[in-house]
């Protein structure tokens, strides 16, 4: 009885594996941001070194504190210049104002000396490496892309800004 019983259910399984399998879905970017975040030390220019497609021409960003948890973030240099109202909302997590409402950016890594950041949007939409120095730091901006891999991000989406 036994053998009939498991002969009955491998028979069983056997037949629902020749189904149609269903696509693979893509997951979504499983997104966490920095504890290590800290607005003041945050606070100053950098220069995109990388970025995926979807932040546009952008070489340069500077976050302004206006208080504890407001800041100005000017994107471009010279006439070029966008300002965005900013805000943290939770550790490595920051809002920015736009002309369609507010857009979610994190911190998901800084390195010690904040030099060198990796943020990214949590619905994967936008991904940038962030450095204090137009080059140098080949290490620093490859552990930066390793965060965005951890993250979920497609580094081969990753494009330099030179």
């Amino acid at each position: 009885m036994r053998r009939a019983v498991l002969a009955a259910l491998c028979a069983g399984l056997a037949v629902a594996g020749c189904g149609e399998r269903p696509a693979p879905v893509e997951p979504a970017p499983m997104v966490s941001s920095s504890l290590r975040f800290d607005l003041a030390r945050f606070a100053g220019d950098w220069v995109v070194r990388q970025a995926t497609a979807g932040a546009g021409p952008v070489r340069a960003i500077s976050v302004l504190p206006e208080g504890p948890e407001r800041f100005a973030w000017r994107e471009g240099t010279g006439a070029q210049v966008v300002e965005r109202a900013g805000r943290v909302t939770g550790p490595g997590r920051l809002a920015l104002s736009g002309p369609g409402g507010e857009r979610a950016i994190w911190v998901l890594w800084v390195d010690e000396g904040f030099r060198t950041a990796a943020l990214g949007a949590p619905d994967g939409s936008l991904g940038l490496i962030l450095d204090r120095a137009e080059t140098g730091g080949a290490d620093r901006i490859e552990a930066a892309r390793e965060m965005m891999d951890f993250n979920g991000f497609d580094r081969s989406r990753l494009r330099g800004m030179e």
